[in-house]
């Protein structure tokens, strides 16, 4: 959460990074999963270190482009430093192109523009659709107008055709080119694309329940299929889902309860699918976008309150039992 509003106001990815140790004390280990043993209920750690386990819950997420990911070995300094040099770089460049208009790319190109006016921010996105299929019209068409007041040019349904090159220079003093010929300079330029599930920890051991993407295939219960003792929450699973971080907060606190009931013996519930639709887009912290249960479409007002003011940074504070920073 918050890697948008990280790369844009100074100082925010400190309230970014939640650090685990008071939350889980000794319980808290640190380290890479390079390998799980199902037959012998352990799990490798990149050290060589083996931990066991009696019931196993994998929540490794997604991984892809900084600014909006970070890499997984990454230490919170260099964390910090990575995102100060960021921000540096988007107050010196007087022209931002933002390459992909998924949820991160729309946000980050809105935090921009609303903080540096004078700015020109384009959006490129390869299809007319902005965010993602689940969203109605109303909801497209209020956060098309969001940006448009706050002057983000868009460019939709063309493909940047030079990524590589653009990654060579290393995101700064480019030209952007579409695969319809389109052609920006840039003094910065910001990859926003490219999420894939990080399947690192579990390819190996669990090879063969992965579908086409890398998820994890799950049964009712959110426990991988024919595994028993093992379950996979968030992006890493198969749920038929649009991943939300709303939605992998649910999948945990129902694991969380299966395992409880299991312990106690009562009969595990079954996971209902949730597509209720509900999605809330800050674009900038005035405004934004909000879907919400039943399909209704509110604008800036709900948009900032839920979440523009301050990303939802402070409810993770508050999940993992801490005190988030001033």
């Amino acid at each position: 959460m918050g890697a948008q509003r990280s790369s844009v106001e100074r100082g925010y990815v400190e309230k970014c990074l939640i650090p685990y140790g008071p939350t889980f004390g000794d319980k808290f280990k640190q380290g890479k999963v390079v390998d799980i043993d199902v037959k012998g209920k352990t799990v490798k750690l990149a050290n060589g270190e083996s931990v066991n386990y009696d019931e196993l819950v994998i929540a490794t997420g997604t991984t892809g482009p900084f600014p909006s990911k970070l890499p997984v070995e990454i230490d919170s300094k260099t964390a910090k430093d990575q995102y100060n040099r960021m921000v540096d770089l988007v107050e010196k460049a007087q022209t931002v192109v933002v390459i992909g208009g998924g949820a991160v790319g729309v946000e980050i190109a809105g935090d921009i523009k609303e903080d540096y006016k004078d700015k020109t921010v384009t959006l490129i996105h390869p299809r007319e659709i902005l965010v993602n299929d689940t969203v109605s019209e109303s909801f497209q068409t209020t956060v098309k107008n969001r940006l448009k007041y706050l002057g983000v040019e868009t460019v939709l349904g063309e493909r940047v055709s030079n990524m590589d090159e653009i990654r060579q220079k290393g995101f700064t003093d480019v030209t952007v080119v579409t695969d319809k010929g389109n052609r920006l300079k840039a003094d910065l330029a910001l990859e926003c694309t490219g999420l894939r599930v990080n399947n690192g920890a579990y390819k190996n051991g669990l090879g063969d329940k992965m579908d086409e993407r890398g998820r994890l295939k799950v049964d009712e219960f959110l426990q991988v299929e024919g595994t028993p003792d093992v379950y996979a929450i968030g992006d890493c699973n198969n749920t038929p889902e649009v991943k939300l971080g709303m939605l992998a907060n649910f999948h945990a606190a129902h694991v969380g309860d299966n395992l409880k009931k299991k312990h106690e013996g009562q009969a595990l519930k079954p996971y209902k699918i949730n597509n209720s639709g509900f999605f809330i887009l800050s674009c900038g912290r005035s405004g934004g976008a909000a879907q919400v249960f039943g399909g209704w479409v509110f604008g800036d007002w709900l948009a900032r309150k839920m979440k523009g003011e301050n990303v939802f940074t402070p409810t993770q504070w508050k999940t993992m039992g801490q005190e988030m920073p001033k």
